[in-house]
């Protein structure tokens, strides 16, 4: 692997964090968790990310409009493929699953990976994973 992966990964990680910032400024939402979750491979894509604002769970659709989460979307798509041209770039392995989460207040950042391709069958339903991962973040803020 080569030097400056680490950095170039992290910088394309915080990206799409910005890119959901942007949103809320936008939007002119305020939030105090960002949580974006990512699912690729090969054959597929998958992206979503939720909010939480006074420990509840806020979904996109709750604060925007179709075209808003639309263009969200592509832009995320962009910072997505960018991730993969990293790790190509450096002989990085990417993982299949991110799980990133952004405490707008302290601007703390932590990421949660799976290299697994635990979806790449079909058999495996990501919405559902991501569903309970919002269930799981809400429980942690309620704890």
């Amino acid at each position: 692997m080569l030097q400056g992966f680490e950095e170039a990964f992290t910088d394309a990680q915080a990206s799409i964090v910005s890119l959901a910032l942007e949103l809320l400024e936008n939007g002119e939402k305020e939030a105090d968790m960002v949580y974006i979750y990512i699912y690729q491979n090969d054959s597929m894509n998958f992206f979503n990310a939720f909010f939480a604002k006074d420990k509840k769970v806020v979904l996109l659709h709750h604060w925007f409009d179709y075209e808003q989460i639309k263009e969200f979307f592509g832009c995320a798509k962009e910072d997505m493929e960018h991730i993969t041209e990293v790790c190509d770039k450096y002989d990085g392995k990417c993982p299949a699953e991110f799980r990133l989460s952004y405490n707008v207040n302290t601007k703390a950042f932590d990421a949660k990976y799976n290299y697994d391709d635990f979806a790449g069958d079909g058999d495996v339903s990501l919405v559902d994973i991501y569903k309970d991962w919002q269930k799981e973040c809400e429980a942690e803020l309620n704890s």
